[in-house]
């Protein structure tokens, strides 16, 4: 997976209905997508408060950085000159990674210059069945909140359409991950 792209690069069905939208229409139309066809996500917080947003959702590496660059800073309503430095800020954090595990989510957030902290960013494959202490906490508290137990394991295909479920509601990790 390459995650090389340049401004108006994405020509994908997605991105074109995304477009159409403002950026907090565009967001929620991310965040209503299932992981399973649009696999590659991420998940941002307000540093202040600590207060998550939804997961959002892409077809490819490619579409999600640009989402990143544009609608995510869109969102943050800087004026030009500021949106524009944030935009190559966040470009360059990707630029010769291959995949999500090298990207540096620390130099992400100080891409966006403190506005914005990205709290994941991987595959729903990886959330489904990785380890690491987000992916693992956020398998429990769906069993939690399911009555499921309380275990992190793996997410078994006969649990997959309500983790979906799960993911889509906004009850994700509202504590400190």
């Amino acid at each position: 997976m390459d995650f090389a792209t340049s401004s108006g690069a994405l020509m994908t069905s997605d991105r074109a209905d995304l477009l159409r939208l403002d950026a907090p229409g565009a967001h929620r139309e991310a965040a209503t997508r299932d992981p399973r066809s649009h696999g590659f996500g991420y998940l941002a917080k307000e540093p202040a408060s600590g207060a998550l947003a939804s997961f959002v959702w892409f077809a490819t590496p490619a579409e999600l950085v640009e989402f990143l660059a544009t609608v995510e800073v869109e969102l943050l309503s800087f004026d030009e000159p500021d949106a524009t430095r944030l935009s190559v800020s966040v470009r360059r954090v990707f630029r010769g990674s291959r995949a999500f595990a090298t990207i540096d989510r620390k130099a992400l957030t100080a891409a966006f210059e403190g506005w914005c902290e990205i709290a994941w960013l991987g595959t729903f494959a990886e959330l489904c069945d990785r380890g690491g202490p987000f992916a693992t906490q956020i398998r429990a508290d769906f069993r939690k909140q399911c009555a499921l137990g309380g275990h992190g394991l793996p997410v078994a295909d006969e649990e997959l359409d309500r983790f979906v479920a799960f993911l889509a509601t906004g009850a994700v990790g509202r504590d400190e991950r």
